[in-house]
């Protein structure tokens, strides 16, 4: 038997998912060849990390393409963003970044919906946070089933891919849980996310910088989500769960080797042209870590 044939159908044999289109010339699978030596491995989990408080198997892409049978991209061609009440002027600026990041990471054209009105939240779906400092108290928390349910799904309109509101109220899922940054549901595809944690960007120029970062991680997880991405468990990967804002910054803005062709293929996205589009976008905003892992990236799927 031809040496070639062979390895093709040991390969076959180990990894049927390649029957089902992710052949060895599928060409999202020699883009992942290409950025494996990039990832890193997400080590051993921390006290007080998600994984040690929701056990989860993750996700490969293989399996995602046996979950995700259509392509959003044949169905969906839009993003919309709902804000969900006032916004200061560097709460706004935050809101602008992250669009400009939306567009590249996801490649679909974006509608930005008129604001909610905070007071058009009926009193049961909001709260003090009784778990916080007196900060937080003050500001209030809102309820995120009521905003997933009763407010965002409300907006979607039949060529949304996704409906993503954004707040900078405080939010929880519900009893037993005293916030969550955002959150967003796989099957009615949408979400939402809050700035409420990720600092004063009106404080100053270096704070309204990372409140933007912190924001993009959020809003770049929660939109993969409502893609049918789970959460990564293998690699250091925007995908991966967050349980307190100190792991949410460890995580990079890029997905991983496993998590990134999900969004090529149901997207239909040129991951070279992504990967170069995210890298000046992060430059522009002076995310220049995050900039040079897209810059080692960009270099590899061009190589």
């Amino acid at each position: 038997m031809n040496p070639r044939r062979r390895e093709l159908l040991q390969l076959a044999a180990v990894a049927p998912a390649i029957l089902a289109g992710c052949a060895p010339t599928d060409p999202i699978e020699a883009a992942i060849r290409k950025i494996r030596p990039l990832a890193r491995s997400l080590g051993p989990v921390q006290p007080g990390d998600w994984l040690e408080l929701h056990r989860e198997s993750g996700q490969t892409y293989a399996e995602f393409r046996k979950s995700i049978r259509t392509r959003a991209v044949d169905s969906y061609r839009t993003i919309r963003i709902v804000q969900i009440g006032a916004l200061t002027t560097g709460q706004r600026n935050v809101l602008d970044v992250t669009v400009e990041f939306i567009r590249p990471f996801f490649g679909l054209s974006l509608q930005l919906d008129p604001p909610v009105a905070l007071d058009s939240i009926p009193a049961d779906a909001q709260r003090e946070n009784i778990f916080e400092g007196q900060a937080f108290e003050e500001a209030g928390q809102i309820l995120t089933p009521y905003l997933l349910n009763e407010v965002l799904k409300q907006r979607r309109q039949g060529s949304d891919a996704a409906v993503l509101g954004i707040t900078a109220k405080d939010l929880w899922p519900g009893a037993g849980w005293n916030f969550v940054f955002g959150q967003a549901s796989l099957t009615e595809r949408v979400g939402v996310w809050s700035m409420a944690r990720n600092g004063d960007p009106d404080e100053n120029p270096g704070m309204r910088q990372l409140c933007a970062l912190r924001t993009v991680l959020t809003a770049t997880h929660e939109i993969g989500h409502m893609f049918g991405i789970r959460h990564c468990t293998a690699w250091t990967c925007g995908m991966n769960g967050s349980n307190h804002l100190a792991e949410r910054d460890r995580k990079p803005l890029e997905f991983c080797p496993e998590c990134q062709p999900k969004l090529w293929w149901t997207l239909g996205l040129d991951p070279l042209e992504r990967s170069r589009a995210l890298e000046t976008t992060a430059r522009r905003h002076g995310f220049e870590a995050d900039a040079n892992i897209l810059a080692a990236q960009s270099r590899a799927l061009a190589g």
